[in-house]
């Protein structure tokens, strides 16, 4: 069974997934096909703003508590500060799509991820998106280059259009099946339809 995880390295709740998607999947034999999508396309138009700034004080708490208690609990690492403006993330996200032609996508995504939220790297920076595509063991100047292309970018555009055909408007996605399910949260319940596909 493949399950497509649909991630954009924008949002902390995708890297949460990220960090624990495998593994949670891993004993029901599942292969997770990482897909890079643009966050900022996926939003439906007629949403509202869906910023940390347009939180009332107590919600704010809670969903930096939320990330905080995730975080601790599967390991995965956040900087001390991760509430300032989200960086364009498609040229990083077209680098995860060449890491994964070259067959050296986890070598790439899980730093990429570290560079982000714990590491507060600015990961719209193309110098830095080389240093992650050389420490995935990428000829970097080459990988970069192919990153810049018009042709990745296409890529992503057309691999972002056909999730929002697919009905996803958010990340972390999975799907098992036609079954869509949005949010590192929704893990579980994805686990019981994967297992019930298998029976």
């Amino acid at each position: 069974m493949q399950i497509p995880f649909y991630y954009d390295y924008a949002c902390p709740w995708a890297y949460l997934g990220s960090c624990r998607v495998e593994a949670y999947f891993q004993d029901l034999g599942a292969t997770i096909d990482f897909r890079p999508v643009n966050l900022a396309k996926l939003r439906e138009p007629e949403a509202g703003p869906q910023s940390i700034g347009g939180m009332g004080e107590r919600k704010k708490t809670n969903y930096m508590n939320d990330i905080r208690h995730w975080g601790e609990m599967i390991g995965a690492d956040f900087g001390p500060n991760i509430t300032g403006p989200r960086p364009d993330t498609r040229l990083l996200l077209k680098a995860a799509l060449v890491a994964k032609d070259a067959g050296r996508f986890r070598d790439f995504h899980h730093p990429a991820y570290r560079a982000r939220w714990a590491e507060a790297a600015d990961v719209a920076d193309p110098a830095v998106v080389r240093a992650l595509l050389a420490g995935a063991g990428l000829d970097a100047d080459a990988a970069l280059a192919r990153a810049q292309s018009d042709e990745l970018a296409a890529r992503l555009k057309a691999d972002t259009q056909a999730a929002i055909e697919r009905g996803v408007f958010g990340v972390p996605t999975v799907f098992v099946g036609d079954e869509m399910f949005w949010g590192n949260d929704r893990f579980e319940l994805a686990r019981w339809y994967a297992q019930k596909a298998a029976r």
